[in-house]
């Protein structure tokens, strides 16, 4: 039968705020002890998101992909060792501040109303996912949740986004009409991943990445903050009827 539209989110700088990991990238940019290179115009959350998006619950792992990813900074092999360890550390004390990203709350209440399906489409671990899932009661609105411990290749691979959907799909008994599936991002690497699973791409400005690099990446829509999406004249419709 024909589906409701499906809105699947991209879960950091959408979903909720970065602040412990932009504070932990701050506090540790400014440590001369590192004698950091190559950071002119290196945003807070380009640093952060680094991290996150090399950080492994296999420790070794983790340690080879970030010596490898902050090599450019961080000259001395021990004190990318050291600053990975102090960075995992300190980041998690500080994310029981996070919450949901301002008017977000909102616009799920009217989508759900509408019985749109809503999932969560991450890089983040599942530990971490399972946690801001359980802090912010967010099955409330969501009824899929992918992290990059879900599936065998991250984003912009299109395998979250697309187990995703084989997830609604079993669970509501749909034949998925790609055309009528939406993922919301605020980064090129999303853009790229809905592209890649053949999904409408929804771009918000009022994450964490630029507006020249996401008007680059070509999305469907592009949206200044993550209540104008009802605006998109399929969803205007839909919520109209």
């Amino acid at each position: 039968m024909t589906h409701p539209p499906i809105i699947l989110f991209d879960f950091d700088g959408v979903i909720i705020t970065q602040k412990a990991l932009e504070y932990t990238a701050l506090v540790h940019l400014k440590n001369k002890f590192y004698k950091w290179k190559n950071t002119e115009g290196l945003r807070l959350i380009d640093f952060a998101r680094l991290f996150e998006e090399s950080d492994s619950k296999n420790i070794l792992v983790a340690l080879k992909q970030m010596n490898k990813v902050y090599k450019p900074f961080i000259p001395s092999l021990w004190k990318r060792n050291l600053f990975f360890i102090k960075f995992r550390r300190m980041y998690p004390k500080y994310e029981k501040y996070e919450m949901l990203k301002p008017n977000l709350e909102e616009l799920l209440i009217q989508l759900k109303k509408r019985d749109i399906h809503l999932g969560i489409v991450s890089n983040t671990s599942k530990k971490r996912l399972d946690s801001f899932r359980n802090k912010l009661d967010l099955d409330r609105f969501f009824s899929v949740f992918i992290s990059r411990d879900d599936t065998p290749f991250r984003k912009p691979s299109p395998y979250p986004i697309i187990t995703a959907l084989m997830q609604i799909k079993i669970n509501f008994n749909y034949s998925i009409n790609r055309d009528n599936v939406y993922y919301v991002g605020d980064l090129p690497a999303d853009i790229e991943c809905a592209k890649n699973a053949d999904v409408k791409s929804i771009a918000l400005l009022s994450g964490h990445g630029t507006k020249i690099s996401l008007e680059k990446a070509n999305p469907t829509y592009i949206v200044k903050n993550i209540n104008n999406i009802i605006e998109i004249e399929q969803f205007k419709k839909f919520l109209l009827n």
